[in-house]
């Protein structure tokens, strides 16, 4: 089967910066490169199977339904590979720097990886494609993979929950330390301080 390459760019143009911004979320506590193998995977299988999506006005759900599974699928290769050396510690050589040195990352965005890593895969993926991706229930329920649209509300409401618990807990700890208040800055953080701050009824 032929591969329309130059229609999946153009329908994936447009989504592409939510797609990252969510890759990077879903990827809080991994490090950047393992947050771009997740989208660079996702990218790959989505191309190979596009003549199997027939509607393209659908290609936004499609396409972050991959990111998703891709996720999820990454997961455990992630926990085994902490405890196996790299190719550059094998060899000696020292790995590349992050795309984003972490350790001059602001107190704020530390804090929210913490909250992001306290709630279970599923709560994460849910609740970040609900504030961010801006899908409905029912959208989200179908890109999980639930029998029904009742297991994805409990599942945004307990993650909305532990979020604010650990929010709520760091920033006490900062307070008793003479800290100041915590401001995030950058469309991800902004984006995902509004998930967490703000309670909203579901949609």
């Amino acid at each position: 089967m032929t591969i329309d390459s130059a229609k999946f760019s153009g329908l994936l143009q447009p989504h592409y910066n939510d797609a990252l911004k969510y890759s990077r979320a879903l990827c809080a506590t991994w490090s950047p490169d393992d947050a771009e193998d997740v989208l660079q995977q996702s990218f790959l299988l989505a191309l190979e199977n596009f003549g199997s999506l027939r509607d393209h006005s659908k290609f936004r759900s499609w396409f972050f339904k991959i990111i998703t599974t891709t996720f999820y699928s990454s997961i455990r290769k992630h926990f085994w590979k902490k405890f196996l050396p790299t190719d550059a510690e094998r060899s000696g050589v020292h790995s590349m720097p992050e795309i984003f040195d972490r350790s001059v990352q602001s107190e704020n965005r530390i804090v929210l990886d913490k909250a992001l890593s306290g709630i279970s895969a599923k709560e994460r993926s849910a609740l970040l494609l609900f504030e961010l991706g801006n899908f409905s229930i029912e959208e989200i329920t179908a890109i999980q993979g639930e029998k029904s649209i009742s297991a994805v509300k409990s599942r945004l409401s307990r993650a909305r929950a532990k979020l604010r618990k650990i929010i709520e807990k760091e920033e006490n700890s900062l307070s008793r330390m003479g800290e100041s208040s915590w401001e995030l800055n950058g469309d991800l953080e902004n984006e995902t301080l509004k998930l967490i701050t703000e309670i909203r009824p579901e949609r």
